[in-house]
């Protein structure tokens, strides 16, 4: 075996098991701290967001599918036949 493929080896070995771990882990730790300190400071400065409105919701999921030539579904539901 060449020390070229050793190397390499050892380099996907690190990568798999540790990079990727460190980062997901890291990410999920910075996204977490991002919405508790978001919240604090909501509550501290007094300034809570509405909820999105769902005929928003609707609207801008529509704009995103009719983007990418997918026709958006209908809300409303069908009888069943």
């Amino acid at each position: 075996m060449s020390l070229k493929t050793i190397l390499f080896s050892f380099g996907c070995v690190l990568a798999w098991f540790v990079l990727l771990p460190l980062f997901l882990i890291g990410g999920g730790i910075a996204l977490f701290t991002y919405a508790v300190v978001a919240e604090l400071g909501a509550i501290l400065t007094g300034s809570r967001d509405k909820p999105l409105d769902s005929s928003v919701a609707r609207e801008i999921t529509r704009r995103m599918c009719g983007g990418y030539g997918v026709p958006a579904r209908n809300s409303q539901r069908r009888p069943w036949r």
